[in-house]
This record gives C-alpha cells, structure tokens and sequence, in this order.
C-alpha cells in the first residue's frame, strides 16, 4: 500500500499533522471505506504555499525541453499505472469502467497536448514587431510581447471529473505548461483517486528534478483550506471546476484579498437544445434518441449535460416526447457520484415539479436514478427564472413554444451557457437564433448534443455568466494556458545585447526565442 495514502502531499514529504479526518465514501452502498484521510493544517497549508513561491522561482526558468518532458512522463506513468487509478475512479465514484478508461486516457492525452503547445512555441504567442530608428518624427523601436507564467496556481479537484478535472485534469496539466507550481485542493469525494493521482505526479518531479514544491496535493472536506489558500498573497490564480455557489463563495474571498487575482471558475449550465420545425417533422424519433442517450448518459453528471430542450409544436410533438419517455423509462438505474450529489439532485428535482409539468418521473433506489422528464410552456418559463436553473442529474425540460416569436423570447431571457445546441434541416430557420445563442454561450452545436468536450486548440469551454466567471477564456484546449500567463513586452532587446546574458538568465522564454533553441 502507498505509505503516503491519506496524508497530504506537501512537495516531496507525505504530511498528516492534524487530527481531523474523514473518509470516502462507496455510493453504491453509502459504506465507508477504511482509509483515514488526514484534513490539512493550517501549518501544511503555509508550507505548501512557502513551498510553491520558492518552486515557482526556480520551475519557471527551467528550460522549455524539461518541461514539456515533464509533462509528458506524468502521462506515462499514469498510463502505466492505470489499473490502480481506475479501481479507485470507480469505487468512489460509481462510474462505470468505460468511463474511467476514456477520462483516464484524456487525462494523460491532455499533459501531452499542452506539452506539445510549450514544445511548438504555441504556449509564448511570441508577437514582434521591428524597429526603424529612421522613422520620423520619432525612432520607431523594437519590440517583442510574449507570455510568461503568473505564478502560484491553486486548483479546486471536481466531484464529476475524479481525472479530468481534478487532480490529473486540465488545470493541473495547463498550469504547469504555462511554468506554474501548482498546490491542489483534493475533493473529498474521491480523496483515493486524487491522492494516488498526486503520488504518480510527485514521482515524476522528483525522477526529473523538478523544485520541490512544483507540486502539493492537499486534503480538505470543509471550506478551511481552500480560504486559506485563495487568500494567500503568495497565489496568483485560482481555477474551479463546480457549482455556481460555491464558485461565488470562492470570487467573495478573493475579493477580500489586498490585491486581486484572477479566478477561472467553471460553474452551472443547463445547455439548451433548440429543436427547429423542420427537424422535428423530418426525424423527431432519431433526435429524441441522440438526446435521451445524452441526458442518460452517467446519470447526467456532466457540465454539458443537456437540462432545457426548446420546441415548436408540430404533428411530429408528440412522437418526440413519446420516444423520449420510453428511453427514460428503459433504462438502467444508474449511481450518482455521491450521497450527498444526490440528495442535492432529489431536492432540486421536488422544487422543479413544483414549477412544471411531470412527464416522467424516473425510478430512485438510494443513490441509483432514472432521468425525468418535464414540460413547461414559454410563457411559465419566461415568468419563471428558477426552471432554467441547472438540476445537476438526468433531467430534462422541454419548453414548447407556439412560434418563432415566443422561441425568441424564451431564448433572449436565458442565462449564460457552456453550450447551446441546434437541430436544423435548414439554414434559414436559424439565421435569427445565431446571433441570440453567440451572446449566451460559449459553444453552439449543429445538429448534435452537447456532451463530449473535445480537446482542441479551436475549442472554447466557459462562458458568459454564469456558466463561468471569466468568458473571454477557456478550460479546455491550448488557450487554456493563458489563464496562466501574462503577457510582457520587452523594447529595444536586440539579439546582439541580450546574448551577452548580462540581464536574463540563459534558461529564460526570452532568450529560448532569440537564440531560436527549446533547450
């Protein structure tokens, strides 16, 4: 067993100095499993933040060819040890294999993608710009503007993502491209998953002689640790993968700091379909298949879950929500990720029944769900805000609209999205909506679902509030990076001067590019 499984990862030492402990939990059985998982001190805290600021100093002057094959050696060795990491992914969160195998597998393919992007020069978005000391009425000078890392990161691990978004996920994996140490906050719902997942990164820091403190892995299941943590003046950047309350609760601490940071927070979404006339008279069973599936999929435990489905009403209508209601009601009961994910779930379902009408209502046996299925017109759903709030489960709700006109409206009173989605035989049916749907989402899918993330430098995860708390940037693909970096200019730096090495170190971005060498 791993000598250090249930203490804190604080650089290289495991750490378990205080008293108070909790436990995971099987969801499958609510049963507790036997491990004690030791909550952060404030004293470990401290020492990692410490720790980080001095490994900050030293990580971000190692050479672009040690990075990226840092980065690429973690998603080996989590490769190599993926049987491990996918009993644990499975027990805490009553995931089904499949599920494990493919996040796990994305996990390790996003440290090598953002290590392709250091590699490529990407990551620098290098822009120069020559001089002419001939220019009149002034000399012209030269510049040249490229990103350098911010400093400390902090990452809050997700309940729904145990790999991809947590400790092995893409804000780990980006920060660490971008030349930041690192300090996580382990959700203490799969605290197996993510301190194994720590271990393997700490291995792979040591074996390449990375800083210490590059980085921490810390356990917490109340807010304690995480306040102490964002608050800290030694952080400069907080990403946050979860829900709208507790992102805000994060932005309220923030805003008590002297001096301000930025926070990446990815928050509720409910994802809208728009199913136009003509795509619901031409297939109304082939679509209501592709959306049940997305809605079924993991008990609907994604960001991009879809929860608001918007039609006008056809002859085909009915076909629709029939085909709907029998996929919902044949399907398996499948887990929630926790005890306490799933009472929310049951909650907000009991206050959602009270502002619509119940179609279907699936099947619950303790944590083990089936989705529902909901209907609202656009009239109750105009007057009515909370029906378009996020129901984090398989619920969908189907806002039927009488014309294009009341389809307008409902989709003008929307709150910001991830996604928005659009089922059309035509182009023309949809020319009016683009413009409506760009202003309120970060995503638009053509005639597809919204789940399935793909990891691409084109690929914008985040949007307006509040889906997320910054829309100009992204969680997933290279842009990612930039949430951790700044941009600086450096005027009248000639080749000639700077390699003299009188001012920067040979190790630097600036000098990496004017030597034309990543090494």
């Amino acid at each position: 067993m791993n000598p250090y499984l249930g203490k804190n990862h604080i650089g290289y030492q495991g750490s378990n100095l205080g008293n108070h402990v909790f436990f995971g939990i099987n969801p499958t059985n609510n049963q507790p499993f036997e491990t004690p998982f030791y909550q952060a001190t404030s004293e470990e805290v401290n020492l990692a933040l410490e720790l980080a600021q001095m490994a900050f100093e030293k990580y971000r002057l190692i050479s672009l060819k040690k990075r990226v094959l840092f980065l690429q050696a973690i998603a080996q060795k989590v490769r190599a040890n993926k049987d491990e990491l996918i009993h644990w992914f499975c027990a805490e969160s009553g995931l089904p294999k499949n599920r494990a195998e493919t996040e796990l597998e994305r996990s390790c393919f996003q440290f090598e993608y953002y290590a392709k992007a250091v590699e490529s020069g990407y990551a620098l978005e290098i822009k120069e710009d020559s001089a002419d000391p001939e220019r009149k009425p002034n000399p012209k000078p030269s510049l040249l503007k490229m990103n350098v890392p911010v400093g400390p990161v902090v990452v809050f691990g997700a309940s729904n993502f145990p790999f991809a978004y947590s400790t092995l996920g893409g804000d780990v994996a980006s920060a660490l491209a971008a030349g930041c140490s690192v300090i996580v906050k382990g959700h203490a719902m799969h605290p197996h998953t993510s301190s194994i997942s720590a271990q393997f990164i700490i291995d792979v820091a040591k074996e390449y002689e990375m800083p210490e403190g590059v980085f921490s892995h810390l356990l917490a299941e109340d807010f304690t640790v995480g306040q102490q943590l964002v608050q800290d003046s030694r952080v400069k950047a907080v990403g946050f993968t979860g829900s709208i309350g507790g992102g805000m609760a994060l932005q309220k601490l923030i805003n008590e700091r002297k001096e301000p940071i930025s926070l990446y927070a990815e928050m509720g979404s409910s994802n809208p379909i728009v199913i136009t006339k003509s795509s619901l008279e031409k297939r109304p069973e082939e679509i209501a298949q592709q959306i049940s599936g997305s809605v079924l999929l993991n008990a609907g435990q994604f960001c991009t879950s879809p929860g608001l489905l918007f039609v006008e009403e056809t002859a085909n209508f009915n076909l629709f929500k029939v085909s709907i209601i029998q996929s919902f009601s044949e399907s398996d009961l499948q887990c929630m990720l926790h005890p306490g994910i799933s009472k929310r779930y049951f909650e907000r379902a009991k206050e959602h029944a009270l502002l619509v009408n119940v179609l279907y209502e699936g099947k619950k046996e303790g944590n083990f769900i089936q989705p529902s299925l909901a209907e609202t017109t656009a009239s109750e759903f105009c007057s009515n805000p909370q029906i378009q709030e996020e129901i984090f489960g398989s619920y969908l709700t189907i806002v039927v609209c009488r014309d294009e006109s009341e389809l307008k409206k409902c989709l003008e009173t929307l709150q910001g999205q991830l996604t928005t989605s659009l089922y059309t035989e035509t182009s023309v049916e949809i020319e009016d909506l683009i413009p409506i749907l760009s202003a309120k989402s970060g995503r638009i899918i053509l005639n597809g679902v919204p789940t399935g993330v793909e990891v691409s430098f084109a690929q914008q995860h985040g949007g307006p509030f509040p889906s997320s708390l910054n829309s100009y940037f992204t969680s997933v693909g290279w842009d990612a990076i930039k949430r951790f970096q700044r941009p600086v200019a450096f005027q009248n730096f000639s080749q000639e001067f700077s390699s003299e090495k009188r001012l920067f170190n040979e190790n630097t971005f600036f000098l990496h590019f004017l030597n034309g060498k990543y090494e």
